[in-house]
């Protein structure tokens, strides 16, 4: 199948497809192999950004997905009031970013670092499908938390590793690093979060096996 052939298809399942779909699962369904359809998907990616159109195709990982281009989010959310959520609060965006440099994270933990109570927080933060539990549990037998698949996608991240980028972290939670927050010591704790994982541990920012 030529290029020219496939990019059709292409459009046609990741419109239909809800999530990022990978380049082998695409590769199957065609009956092509992975260099043919990453070679149709550039293509496609080029004609999107060319052309005045409301889609763009974005790399997630190892899997791609279709979606609209951000500059049409305002006029959507007017059509469609019930996918406009509300902004994540300073104080759930500063639980987030504790999750997403410590995970897997106990809430214990994320309460320590913070110093109050955030189980109302990270219960918000499940809802909204950002974290979710992991399959282990902690040492303590309590519940282990991390981030997700719908995470990445909201804040425009290919992967975690994404996060220590330059400025990229100060980008995705600023207002952790910014002045409206009181807790300096949260905000250095995280600091210091973010140094070690960029140094040392990079094997645990893959996430692993978790419950919704």
């Amino acid at each position: 199948m030529e290029i020219f052939e496939l990019k059709p298809y292409l459009e046609a399942m990741l419109m239909a497809a809800d999530r990022a779909v990978t380049l082998d699962a695409l590769a199957q369904s065609l009956e092509v192999t992975e260099p043919e359809i990453d070679a149709a998907l550039q293509e496609f990616e080029a004609d999107l950004l060319a052309a005045d159109r409301g889609v763009q195709v974005r790399r997630r990982g190892r899997g791609v997905r279709l979606e609209m281009k951000p500059q049409y989010a305002d006029r959507i959310g007017r059509l469609l009031p019930e996918r406009k959520e509300k902004p994540l609060s300073a104080q759930a965006l500063e639980t987030l970013a504790i999750i997403a440099l410590k995970q897997p994270v106990a809430l214990g933990d994320v309460n320590a670092i913070r110093g109050i109570e955030s189980a109302g927080t990270v219960q918000t933060l499940r809802n909204r499908k950002l974290i979710a539990r992991e399959a282990r549990l902690g040492s303590r037998r309590e519940k282990l938390w991390r981030t997700t698949q719908i995470f990445l996608d909201t804040f425009g991240l290919a992967d975690l590793e994404e996060l220590y980028q330059a400025g990229r972290m100060e980008e995705v939670f600023a207002p952790v690093y910014s002045a409206e927050l009181e807790d300096e010591a949260a905000k250095e704790e995280l600091r210091d979060a973010g140094k070690v994982k960029k140094d040392g541990e990079g094997k645990d920012l893959v996430a692993g096996p978790i419950h919704a």
